[in-house]
């Protein structure tokens, strides 16, 4: 099982993204065989980021994102929630990561990854993840 991040989400959907078609292939490989899991952290992030003019080129309206949302909670075998063993854990080792900012999203997902036993993740954002020993396989699209 992969745990899918939301840029991942991002530049499947984005066809101006460099990154669109290797991330397009990726996401769906992993749908196809029936691996993909999004964190509810994920949806947030994607929601925001892809209805968000100042984030993208030509962003989607609120009902084109909960659409897409629909779907892809169909399509995915696990939607992982955070709880308070995850979120005592993530904050409690915030020092020890030097979290800070928005990094506490990626903190979150990790220890979400940690707690439900999920060893393997899909993010074009490797560096932000390297640094927790848990997660053994990182899988990032290649720029087109």
């Amino acid at each position: 099982m992969y745990y899918i991040d939301t840029n991942i989400l991002i530049y499947a959907n984005d066809i101006e993204s460099p990154f669109h078609r290797s991330a397009s292939e990726i996401f769906n490989n992993i749908l196809s065989r029936e691996e993909a899991i999004i964190n509810e952290i994920v949806l947030t992030e994607f929601f925001s980021i892809i209805t968000d003019s100042r984030k993208l080129a030509f962003p989607w309206s609120a009902t084109q994102a909960k659409h897409y949302i629909k779907i892809l909670l169909e399509a995915v075998q696990e939607l992982h929630f955070l709880n308070i063993e995850i979120i005592t854990e993530a904050f409690r080792s915030v020092n020890h990561f030097d979290i800070k900012r928005y990094g506490i999203f990626d903190h979150l997902i990790a220890h979400s990854m940690k707690f439900y036993g999920v060893s393997r993740l899909v993010t074009l954002n490797r560096k932000d993840f390297e640094k927790y020993s848990f997660i053994k396989e990182i899988i990032s699209p290649e720029r087109s």
